[in-house]
């Protein structure tokens, strides 16, 4: 009897430690982990990942069970093309959260920038299959795109067509189709992709120059000259703004 009574004592107290609360200490530590991690978000957003990354070493070492403090460091690796990393700690938001598939996704977008196309088709397969994922058609892009890299061509079709069928005004699924049939030499079925991503999102540079270059390869110069004015007038600055000038420059009577 005291036996029995001495185990079920035990059992009690294991439940008693179980419920006790977190320490005011250790709130304090999971509140500055935020602080934080709030200021690495606004670096990021202010394009500055290396003040980022210094905000999200203290988040994490603060709070070091935070799936959403792990995938940030994550991406902040990633941007800084610290690829190992990245890896790891995507890889450690995936076991603390159950495999989000938003996780799974940008683990896959990973493996895109390390040129490992089956982990990348894998991972977007995980995220594109759960039923809970918003974006599953960013999802089924990426895998078409994986299988573009792979020279799979018409498979790498199949999945953006797919994707486009999920989100009809999926601009970049488009643009991939466009990448797709120009690796293939179709340039019409080239340029029909490259308009409808225009037509969906007409401050898409990108696909303003891609066209802008078939039209004058189709001796099409004022369309080309259009699109070429169009991405200087949303894009003055960027990178694709300066090719733009220099691409009009170039052309006689512009």
């Amino acid at each position: 009897m005291f036996h029995s009574q001495k185990i079920f004592i035990v059992i009690i107290m294991l439940g008693l430690f179980a419920c006790v609360p977190v320490s005011q200490e250790a709130q304090q530590e999971l509140n500055q982990a935020d602080v934080h991690y709030k200021l690495a978000m606004a670096h990021l957003q202010g394009d500055n990942p290396t003040l980022a990354l210094k905000e999200l070493l203290v988040a994490v070492e603060q709070d070091p069970k935070n799936s959403s403090i792990q995938v940030a460091l994550a991406q902040t690796y990633q941007r800084k093309k610290a690829y190992p990393q990245a890896e790891k700690h995507y890889l450690k938001a995936l076991e603390l959260s159950d495999n989000d598939p938003r996780y799974q996704n940008n683990l896959a977008s990973l493996y895109l920038d390390l040129g490992e196309w089956d982990k990348a088709i894998h991972y977007f397969d995980q995220a594109s299959m759960n039923l809970l994922f918003v974006n599953a058609h960013v999802a089924v892009a990426g895998k078409g795109y994986a299988y573009f890299k792979k020279m799979d061509y018409p498979t790498a079709l199949n999945y953006l067509n797919e994707s486009i069928i999920l989100a009809p005004r999926f601009a970049s699924a488009y643009f991939l189709k466009s990448e797709v049939y120009q690796a293939m030499g179709d340039s019409d079925q080239e340029k029909i992709s490259l308009q409808r991503a225009i037509e969906i999102a007409p401050q898409f540079t990108r696909a303003r120059y891609q066209l802008a270059v078939l039209l004058l390869e189709d001796n099409l110069v004022d369309e080309a000259v259009e699109q070429l004015k169009t991405i200087i007038e949303y894009s003055p600055t960027s990178e694709l703004g300066h090719k733009a000038k220099g691409l009009l420059k170039s052309l006689p009577d512009s």
